[in-house]
């Protein structure tokens, strides 16, 4: 096991985000939950990676600041900002997670999917992060955030993108109680249909293509694992089935959503 691991080259922080049937998924729940609690107004997206959750916030009628420690996607999204006219709606600046270059109380919501994860303790951890994101929020905000869920899930996937740890649904809402939240509820997803998909055909697609990147994906930034957009987008509406299960341990990862205190 090992041995087959170690074919699979861990990417640098922001060279690579695959946008498939799990991503689409997933960040259309962050916004569903987001949205439950805040309706409207100036949102922070941590770690905005190429940007589709940062595009879908503003589409959905908030004012978004994102963040993104990757030179890579910063530009990237910069590009899409002009291009779709969102100057007035979206900014995006590089920075890290741990030391955000906002003032205190200035944000009346925060999403942050799939980040946290990727904190290694010479950065500050995710600790540092979501202290930080105590800090920007108003009282009273509403903060969503999303990792991967149980650690004996940990496979090649999680080496290839970097991931520092899996979390418990216990470690992850005490991480935010300490940092100064009220958890308001914290919903597994990934059971039982995206446990089959990964197993079954995103990891063997990972590893058939890991190591075939300057072919097999052509240097591109954000990576479909699907050929068809139609097709990726209905695999993501198979997957909400998946929801009917949050309450049980056996996903692949967690969406927790809390208030500033």
């Amino acid at each position: 096991m090992k041995e087959k691991s170690e074919q699979i080259r861990p990417i640098q922080w922001g060279e690579r985000e695959i946008r498939g049937p799990v991503h689409l998924f997933r960040e259309g729940l962050l916004i569903r939950l987001f949205s439950e609690l805040l309706p409207a107004g100036r949102v922070l997206d941590a770690g905005c990676g190429s940007g589709s959750l940062a595009l879908d916030l503003c589409r959905a009628g908030y004012r978004v600041d994102a963040f993104e420690f990757s030179p890579d996607f910063s530009k990237l999204l910069r590009q899409k900002i002009m291009r779709f006219g969102l100057e007035g709606r979206l900014s995006i600046y590089r920075g890290s997670a741990t030391a955000l270059a906002y003032p205190d109380a200035c944000f009346e919501g925060l999403v942050c999917g799939e980040v946290l994860e990727h904190l290694p303790p010479e950065l500050g951890g995710d600790e540092a992060a979501v202290r930080e994101f105590h800090r920007v929020l108003k009282p009273g905000a509403p903060c969503v955030a999303s990792v991967p869920l149980n650690p004996a899930l940990w496979d090649h996937s999680d080496e290839w993108a970097g991931h520092v740890k899996r979390y418990t649904r216990e470690e992850f809402a005490a991480l935010f109680t300490r940092c100064g939240f009220r958890v308001e509820q914290v919903r597994v997803w990934g059971f039982p249909l995206g446990r089959i998909y990964h197993r079954l055909l995103f990891a063997p697609w990972l590893k058939k293509t890991a190591g075939q990147e300057e072919g097999v994906r052509e240097g591109r930034l954000d990576t479909r694992a699907a050929g068809s957009a139609r097709l990726a987008g209905l695999v993501a509406g198979l997957l909400r089935v998946d929801e009917l299960f949050w309450r049980w341990p056996w996903g692949r990862g967690m969406v927790l959503c809390a208030r500033r205190l």
